[in-house]
């Protein structure tokens, strides 16, 4: 977050290609080339039971925010949950845009189409692939990038490492839809954004359990360095003592189950609880940016 992105130039032949693009199906997520230029285009339709679909998602929304009210003291209200979707992703990134964030360009917009700067490699791959260093590297560079999108004033609210791209050696940022961060306290939205970065990490598919914990040691070191706010520390370490209370009484009936994502539950409840019982202060250790 500490210098000015460079953003590429949209192809010239982008308004034709989505000309041609109407007339036949595509999915809604659409990672693309045209002139040797990659872009992202993202289709919401409008759907006919829009209506009855809005009325169950108010009400997921609804106990969800019960849920958060019993275990967290805050009440996410359901019509500012479910203010979301292309057009607010769209305003938020212009928000961000100004801000000088590492973000995509906004390309074309339309009623149900937004077209996308893309903006590299995903994180989660060279998690998984890279060295022992590689990876140590990154997760706290992971860590250090959200606390400075944090200290700008800014909530992601879907901050797992899918949504964060690498591009000329710097993080980039994706995925703008939710709006968790206008429906929680500034220090619960990016608690939740650290627990989300933290879970994202250890539930990785082709990483090695045993190096999970030091990875996400690394995270949250790396977080706490650059945003030491006591607010985001102490939610965190309530949303870890209520994981591992629910994991406390799930464990004798889900415990031997061998299903990753039960297992990856249990493993982040774990994780969380060690972490949060850590006094995260700055160190004398490098910082790792090049």
């Amino acid at each position: 977050m500490t210098s000015s992105p460079v953003h590429q130039s949209p192809p010239p032949d982008l308004q034709a290609w989505l000309e041609a693009a109407a007339k036949r199906p595509l999915p809604q997520v659409l990672e693309t080339e045209l002139d040797g230029i990659h872009f992202v285009v993202k289709r919401r339709r409008a759907s006919l039971g829009g209506g009855l679909s809005y009325v169950l998602r108010y009400l997921r929304a609804f106990f969800l925010g019960l849920g958060c009210k019993l275990f967290l003291g805050e009440f996410p209200r359901p019509g500012v949950l479910l203010r979301n979707g292309l057009d607010f992703e769209a305003q938020r990134l212009r928000v961000l845009l100004a801000d000088d964030c590492r973000v995509p360009a906004i390309w074309h917009e339309a009623p149900g189409l937004l077209v996308l700067e893309h903006v590299g490699e995903d994180l989660s791959s060279v998690i998984r692939h890279g060295s022992a260093e590689t990876r140590s590297r990154w997760a706290r560079l992971a860590g250090r990038d959200l606390a400075e999108f944090h200290r700008r004033g800014h909530c992601h609210g879907g901050a797992q490492i899918r949504n964060l791209t690498i591009r000329n050696d710097e993080l980039w940022r994706i995925d703008f839809e939710e709006n968790i961060g206008e429906a929680l306290s500034p220090p619960l939205a990016q608690a939740y954004d650290l627990f989300q970065l933290v879970a994202s990490l250890v539930s990785l598919r082709k990483l090695p359990a045993e190096i999970m914990p030091g990875l996400a040691r690394d995270m949250v070191q790396g977080y706490f360095e650059v945003n030491p706010d006591a607010r985001v520390r102490d939610r965190l370490a309530r949303l870890g003592r209520v994981l591992g209370g629910v994991a406390r009484l799930l464990r004798p009936l889900l415990g031997r189950l061998s299903s990753r994502d039960v297992q990856g539950f249990f493993r982040v409840a774990d994780l969380l609880r060690d972490l949060t019982r850590t006094d995260f202060r700055p160190d004398s250790r490098p910082d790792p940016r090049p």
